[in-house]
């Protein structure tokens, strides 16, 4: 698995391969089915449809590793304008955002002022004072070049009372540190287990490691302490059987369902989705829209061979 990981990174980040199948067709096989639109509109209906069948949205404006400051500059645009049109439509303003796509490969500077133009943009449609609220910009966590980085902008949203929260990946070593600090602060925190192929030196990488980290990490987050201080579970996974053992977890300690949600991706389990909504579960998924849809979606192949169909099927069309 780690090879075929490895070997759809590889296309990910190969611009060749990404402008030649981005050209072919406006949206292939492959994008239909992890992305929910190119454009603004489309992306806020295909919302409205996942809002009547009682999943919220967390919405991720497609492109990463960006060192184009034209390109940069119509990202934050688009993030802006869903924001607004989110609100308009009374859904959740919950954005995702990789600080490789705000400016990070150019100047850091660059990348922190405009995390804090996006929060400020959320905090100035709704009152997210209060720890509770699910309206967030939400920093996705890259590969392990650029996690102090975007640890430290967490941070320093968090310092200004801006609706902030992060994604932490279960299979670093150095998570469970990280999440330490973020509970005692009573934050909100995506737990994920990781979709870079990182070596042992800084991660696990034997995959039974991985989901019992992911279930020690996830007892912390539902401790006492976390409920003590608002902080605000997500937890990013597919895996039924450690959301087994996570819905069990909560319901032993007193969680309430509202107080803690699942996150998926959107195009992957969609009947299970419906099954854990249907069971009371707070469900949100993440829903990339846009034109730069090539490495996201290659990535989501990395995660399960099963998904190869879906390659084969655009590279045939």
């Amino acid at each position: 698995m780690r090879l075929w990981q490895q070997c759809m990174i590889f296309l990910a980040r190969n611009e060749y391969v990404k402008r030649f199948m981005q050209s072919r067709a406006t949206m292939s096989t492959l994008s239909k089915k992890f992305v929910g639109g190119q454009h603004v509109r489309d992306v806020v209906e295909e919302t409205k449809t996942l809002k009547s069948k009682g999943i919220t949205s967390s919405l991720f404006y497609l492109g990463e590793y960006i060192d184009n400051k034209e390109v940069i500059s119509q990202t934050i645009t688009e993030l802006k304008s869903i924001a607004k049109r989110l609100a308009e439509s009374e859904l959740d303003v919950h954005i995702s955002v990789d600080p490789t796509q705000i400016g990070y490969q150019l100047d850091l500077r660059l990348c922190q002022k405009h995390a804090f133009d996006l929060a400020n943009e959320i905090k100035s449609i709704f009152d997210t004072g209060n720890l509770h609220s699910r309206n967030f910009l939400m920093l996705d966590m890259e590969d392990s070049t650029v996690t102090d980085t975007t640890v430290e902008l967490y941070k320093g949203l968090r310092a200004k009372s801006l609706p902030a929260a992060i994604t932490l990946q279960t299979y670093l070593y150095r998570t469970k540190n990280d999440l330490i600090e973020i509970i005692q602060s009573g934050g909100a925190v995506r737990l994920v287990k990781g979709a870079f192929a990182e070596g042992k030196r800084i991660a696990f990488t034997n995959r039974g490691d991985i989901d019992r980290n992911f279930i020690e990490l996830a007892k912390m987050m539902l401790s006492e302490k976390a409920h003590q201080t608002g902080f605000y579970p997500i937890f990013g996974t597919h895996d039924d059987r450690i959301i087994d053992e996570i819905i069990n977890i909560a319901d032993a300690r007193g969680w309430e369902k509202d107080e803690y949600e699942f996150e998926m991706l959107y195009g992957v389990r969609s009947e299970y989705q419906e099954e854990l909504v249907q069971a009371g579960e707070k469900l949100r998924l993440y829903v990339p829209f846009g034109t730069d849809w090539w490495p996201y979606a290659v990535r989501r192949v990395g995660e399960s061979s099963k998904n190869a169909k879906f390659l084969l099927k655009s590279l045939v069309s």
